[in-house]
């Protein structure tokens, strides 16, 4: 007898180039073909599975098979043979049918010899059922419909056999008094025998415990050859592929380092710098809501609990007009929109923190989805016994928590509410007969602390039958304050508040327009005190007596920024290609100032066959001064925003279902850069002058393998030039900050059996430029030297990073929970990898500070259901 299966209708997905629309129906087995069993195998007893991967179209046809898992012994054959005659009621999305591939087990199982019983003259009547229960997936308590139970005699003779229904229940009639066995059979999982005993006038209930071969095979990867939006460099990540990353401690968020355009940051600082910008001119939002920053202090985990995050979007450039007021990249982090039918409970422990999440659903029909979570790291708690025989440390401490409930649907919308907020601090610590300067500091002299928290609300609703409206409205508050000792200070605080619309409307199938409005307004409160004047940093005296000053920056700011985002497909086949332009407005209004830009953008998609697309992008990007560019209060504003022209254009080549390769070009040119103006303090010229130029060119190349089985990886390389000029009259560009020439990243993985699952690392990356000192001056009040360039700005570069980083882990299931235990090994082979440049107290010898030695991370996960 043969046993076909569909993977517990998991699907494989491609990371395509933008988030495609969820599925809303999956595709159904509707015509089976039986496959004859090989001869041989048959004779010599042999049983199989082939797993194969199958595309269907959208009209429910097999377009697609390519054997996964051989089984030999003519197994192959007679399972592909059969496998292109299927034919399945198609998958569907919100647009309708859609194509998709799926992996489907195709298992060749001999039939046991049945007992004959004697055949009576005239039928019995139905036999009571007397033997019934539920087949339930071990560690997730889930039921499993479909699998196949069989009833057996003692002797091991098949007696009856069945298949369990939506709810994984199965029943047997007349089940033979006394001990038999039941046995449950499915493809992927592990076969389960158990004993029982069956009682005379009574209905014996039996739930059998059944255990996935590889969990992590249950995830779902559909393959959506429709590419809904025009974005040249959209990279969208699945959780589940990316946490097991080495080196991101299991973060999504982290893993965008490992991928094109991003360049890597020093250990310690966690900055986006994404295609030569600096670290402030990228965005990020966490569910369409902009945050100050995406890490915790020092880079190491992301500002959200890694199990609540659903993907990741990573644009370094080319993106579409909802996104603005950078110049740089986005990151958009998406949340979970889908909870589990049954409660879970999640668990994760490592050397850098602890936390949790609960998610589940509740309700009088359990419609209501419920997210809860909360993590702190306890760094600092391992590191303060050490301070005083390590000398100066950095003790750093963060929290984070997030609360989401999703969707509350009303006759006239659907409303979603989250949380969300994290802390960070920092303090330095250093023993009491340190000399950090010329007087001692002790703990607590020094400390920087960094929060946020927002409450948003997202409101979704129809607008007759071609539009809707999309409204996401954020309240919060930002902190930060930085204190060394009382002579520099920096205490910032602003409640926030956000709102964007959109409301998408298809006036017909060629013509898609998205008019919307980003606002942002908030209520500053800056104070800062220095030790010096204003015109002492910019004409900079080693030798002059010091001037602490006080500054106050208050008042209010509001950015309400409307746009236009449009989708033309002016072909008769709409998926050949897509037209995107857009237009946005930014502006920026203060107390008695008032500044406004126009940003037109261009992006095109041509599916020119083969598997082959060329995609190009070409737009303005203005970015609104910041914090102290606009200067000491609103009669000395005088500042405009700064402005990059961005093009790029790329080619996506699809070799396979689970293969593809990306290639981009691109070039920004940077004007109006803010600056600090070397003229300040003579005839009350401002502090900033938009007199900065800077210029980006590149090329990043991605070679990416989609886990569709057990394997998966990419290989990622990026060739940039970044270059500065403080002025157009300078003659000669220096090297911008973190220019790196070369960023090459490999990743892979693998899951062996038994849910163990092996990943590695190899990054390498051209050292930051540095500019080189040799000498100081010695400044008699201060007790300190000045150092003095003896080259030009950024002339030497810090030699290259090399570091490979593996991962071991292995799930455990039990029947009602998980435990997934893992190492990660940082840096186990580990080349130089300088840091910065550190100078000796009078700038006459120099040494490089290194970066993490090789360092065994253990951790655990724990999940319950219930």
């Amino acid at each position: 007898m043969l046993f076909p299966f569909l993977l517990s209708a998991a699907f494989a997905q491609e990371a395509p180039a933008e988030e495609p629309p969820p599925l809303v129906k999956l595709p159904e087995l509707e015509e089976y073909v039986q496959a004859p069993y090989p001869p041989e195998a048959e004779a010599a007893g042999i049983e199989g599975t082939v797993r194969l991967l199958l595309e269907i179209g959208e009209t429910g046809e097999v377009n697609y098979v390519e054997v996964l898992e051989p089984a030999g012994h003519g197994f192959d054959e007679a399972a592909v043979e059969a496998a292109w005659q299927f034919y399945f009621s198609p998958a569907e999305d919100a647009n309708g049918p859609t194509p998709v591939a799926i992996e489907f087990d195709y298992g060749f199982v001999l039939e046991a010899p049945v007992e004959e019983a004697p055949d009576p003259e005239e039928p019995p009547p139905p036999a009571p059922v007397n033997l019934e229960g539920q087949v339930v997936e071990m560690g997730t308590r889930r039921p499993l419909p479909d699998i196949g139970v069989q009833l057996r005699g003692s002797s091991g003779a098949l007696l009856d056999e069945t298949t369990t229904d939506a709810e994984g229940r199965y029943e047997f009639r007349g089940a033979p008094i006394g001990e038999v066995v039941l046995r449950g059979v499915y493809p992927g999982y592990r076969d389960v025998e158990e004993p029982v005993e069956v009682t005379a006038g009574e209905i014996t209930a039996v739930q059998l415990w059944i255990r996935n071969l590889s969990y992590r095979d249950d995830e779902v990867v559909g393959i959506y050859e429709r590419e809904r939006e025009a974005e040249v460099t959209r990279r969208t990540l699945t959780v589940e592929e990316v946490r097991r990353v080495p080196g991101t401690f299991g973060d999504p968020v982290r893993v965008i380092q490992s991928l094109p355009g991003a360049s890597r940051s020093p250990f310690g600082t966690g900055g986006l710098i994404i295609r030569g910008a600096n670290p402030e001119d990228s965005r990020v939002y966490i569910d369409g809501v902009e945050v100050p920053i995406v890490y915790h202090l020092g880079g190491i985990v992301s500002v959200l609990n890694a199990d609540l995050i659903e993907a990741v979007d990573y644009l370094p450039g080319g993106y579409r007009v909802r996104y603005g007021r950078g110049m740089g990249g986005v990151v958009d982090v998406r949340t979970k929109t889908a909870f589990p039918e049954q409660n879970e409970l999640m668990w994760n422990t490592d050397l850098l923190d602890s936390g949790g999440l609960f998610q589940g659903r509740v309700g009088k029909d359990r419609q209501i989805g419920v997210a809860v979570a909360a993590r702190r790291s306890y760094i600092d708690a391992v590191l303060a016994p050490l301070s005083d025989t390590i000398g100066v440390s950095l003790l750093p401490r963060w929290y984070d928590y997030q609360i989401k409930i999703e969707p509350l649907d009303f006759k006239l919308g659907r409303l979603s509410l989250f949380a969300f907020g994290y802390q960070d601090r920092l303090l330095f610590s250093a023993p009491e007969d340190t000399a950090f300067t010329p007087s001692n500091l002790v703990d607590d002299d020094l400390s920087a602390r960094y929060g946020a928290h927002r409450l948003v609300m997202r409101w979704d609703a129809p607008l007759g039958k071609n539009a809707e409206i999309r409204t996401t409205t954020a309240l919060g508050y930002d902190d930060v304050a930085f204190n060394v000792t009382d002579d520099l200070q920096i205490f910032q605080s602003a409640p926030v508040f956000t709102m964007r619309v959109e409301v998408p409307w298809q006036l017909n199938e060629a013509l898609l327009i998205k008019p919307g409005i980003d606002h942002q307004s908030s209520l500053y409160d800056t104070r800062v005190r220095v030790p010096f004047s204003a015109e002492q940093l910019v004409s900079f005296d080693p030798l002059a007596e010091t001037d602490p000053t006080e500054l106050t920056f208050d008042g209010w700011a509001a950015s309400p920024d409307p746009f236009l985002d449009m989708e033309l497909r002016p072909l008769k086949d709409k998926d050949t290609l897509l037209l995107n332009p857009g237009l946005r407005l930014t502006t920026l209004r203060l107390d008695g100032y008032f500044n406004t830009e126009l940003d037109p953008r261009f992006a095109f998609q041509w599916n020119v066959g083969g598997g082959g697309t060329l995609k190009g992008s070409t737009g303005l990007y203005h970015q609104p001064p910041l914090g102290q560019d606009l200067g000491e209060g609103e009669e000395n504003i005088d500042i405009g925003f700064e402005q990059a022209w961005s093009s790029e254009i790329g080619w996506r080549q699809r070799f396979s279902p689970a293969f593809q390769g990306d290639v981009t070009v691109f070039h920004r040119e940077i004007t109006d850069r803010i600056v600090t103006n070397p003229d300040f303090g003579e005839d009350d010229r401002p502090l900033s002058v938009n007199d900065g130029l800077g210029r980006v060119t590149g090329m990043e190349l991605l070679v990416r393998r989609a886990p569709v089985d057990r394997f998966f990886g990419w290989v990622s390389y990026t060739l940039s030039r970044a270059e500065r000029k403080d002025n157009p009259n300078d003659p000669e560009w220096y090297l911008f900050d973190f220019d790196q020439t070369h960023i090459l990243t490999a990743v892979g993985g693998f899951d062996l059996p038994y849910d163990i699952g092996i990943s590695s690392r190899v990054q390498y990356v051209t050292g930051n430029p540095y500019t080189p000192f040799a000498g100081g001056v010695y400044d008699i009040d201060q007790d300190v030297y000045t150092g003095y360039q003896t080259g030009l700005q950024n002339e030497e570069r810090l030699p290259a990073f090399f570091a490979v980083d593996g991962r071991v882990d292995k799930l455990f299931t039990f029947k009602k929970w998980q435990l997934e235990v893992f190492v990660d090994l940082l840096n186990a082979i580990t080349g130089e990898n300088p840091e910065q440049v550190q100078y000796n107290y009078d700038f006459s010898e120099q040494a490089f500070i290194t970066g993490l030695p090789f360092i065994p991370s253990p951790g655990f996960n724990a999940e319950f259901h219930f």
